[in-house]
């Protein structure tokens, strides 16, 4: 149920323009406060994202169709004082690279609770935009 809703609300944030929600239900977390920042190089895009708290292997990282998606989910139970915790956070997150992006040569590094993903861009980096001038 919760796989669900996690799709339906990443269809809507995509629909929004990249507006990036927050929510709980019940115990569960759900939320995207990884700060992610998508930078430009010579060879492609950096994407960084900060997710402390999280073990490498509880971070999911896809790309598909030229977007980017991060899920990282975390579960602590513990005993204390006669009774059962038990505690979720869940980050889900997603950007859309521009370019044409060489998966095959896509690169991730976790340290420190900081996600850095290398997507490497096909020919060079051109700037196709054009300046406005304001008058």
């Amino acid at each position: 149920m919760f796989d669900e809703m996690e799709q339906m609300f990443d269809q809507m944030r995509r629909s929004m323009g990249g507006m990036r929600p927050s929510f709980s239900i019940g115990e569960y977390e759900y939320g995207t406060d990884s700060n992610l920042t998508l930078e430009s190089t010579d060879e492609g895009y950096v994407v960084l994202a900060d997710l402390p708290g999280f073990e490498k292997e509880e971070i999911d990282l896809r790309f598909d169709d030229g977007i980017l998606s991060i899920r990282a989910s975390h579960e602590v139970e513990s005993e204390g004082m006669g009774a059962h915790y038990s505690r979720s956070r869940r980050v889900s997150d997603s950007i859309r690279v521009p370019g044409d992006v060489i998966v095959e040569e896509i690169e991730a590094h976790y340290r420190n609770g900081v996600l850095e993903v290398v997507l490497p861009v096909e020919g060079e980096m051109d700037d196709d935009s054009h300046r406005i001038d304001i008058d």
